[in-house]
């Protein structure tokens, strides 16, 4: 039941968190299923000389 009331929000919003969250991941969450931002800047591979 909790699945579908997750899937009826994100089809009614149509917001990425809110599908993350249907798929189990809560970006808020402090649990096993959060993504954890230690070091935000860690991945970024972006150029610097890139205008």
């Amino acid at each position: 039941m909790e699945q579908e009331k997750l899937w009826a929000t994100f089809q009614k919003t149509g917001k990425v968190q809110d599908y993350l969250r249907y798929c189990g991941i809560d970006l808020h969450e402090t649990g096993e299923n959060s993504v954890k931002k230690e070091k935000p800047h860690e991945t970024d591979d972006r150029r610097v000389d890139h205008t």
